[in-house]
């Protein structure tokens, strides 16, 4: 699989990787970039910094834990960790990967895979393989991404090793997204029996709210607006 890929599918995981996790992840190819965002602090501060990993020595039960080993950069450079280069955990003149903070801990991103992989990465599905986990056990994901959809999402997010092809993935989802026109006829809820045009003259607010909040419809406000 292409690195692009590998690293999209990766994140997939959102702020749930560890430097440790992404290392086996990507067939322990080193060195490789990450960026943290402590408990979920996305900013511009944090996305102006990375670090870039050199050395990685597992540890704990299953090797989870561990300590990483590497440099940092600032604003795409290297640069001292802390404004005050003394109690900074990494040097901008250091010539050995130091051991970086929080390694084992959450919020990692991968940025890129710059070393040769020395192991088999993590399995990336694509939409016609077979699952080899969980309850779909011998089905395509193909055919799981329509057939309950819930579960592609939970698995995703709650499974430590389950990757897919994200963009192929959702192209693949859109297809069961269904556009409510005018004259179609809701089927459920406090409206159910009206048309949406009739919805919209009554209560649009309600067909926002919907369109905000369902995966499984969008309103067609376009055509909405054109027969007011």
């Amino acid at each position: 699989m292409e690195k692009e890929k590998l690293i999209e599918a990766i994140n997939q995981k959102g702020l749930g990787n560890s430097l440790i996790s992404i290392y086996y992840n990507i067939g322990r190819a080193l060195p490789f970039r990450a960026q943290r965002f402590p408990d979920g602090r996305v900013s511009d501060w944090y996305r102006n910094q990375f670090v870039e990993v050199h050395s990685v020595k597992p540890g704990g039960k299953g090797g989870k834990y561990g300590n990483a080993y590497g440099f940092y950069y600032r604003n795409g450079e290297r640069a001292n960790a802390y404004d005050d280069p003394e109690s900074s955990w990494c040097k901008i003149d250091d010539t050995e990967p130091q051991e970086i903070p929080c390694a084992a801990c959450g919020s990692w991103v991968l940025l890129d895979i710059l070393g040769d992989a020395t192991a088999e990465p993590t399995k990336v599905y694509g939409l016609d393989d077979v699952l080899e986990i969980g309850k779909y056990k011998g089905k395509t994901l193909k055919e799981v991404v329509h057939n309950d959809w819930g579960w592609v999402k939970w698995v995703s997010m709650h499974t430590e090793h389950f990757f897919f092809d994200v963009d192929a993935v959702i192209e693949e989802r859109k297809k069961d997204i269904k556009i409510l026109h005018p004259e179609d006829i809701l089927t459920f809820g406090k409206y159910k029996g009206k048309t949406i045009k009739d919805i919209a003259t009554e209560d649009i607010n309600y067909l926002r709210w919907l369109d905000h909040n369902s995966e499984d419809f969008i309103i067609s406000f376009e055509e909405l607006m054109g027969t007011k």
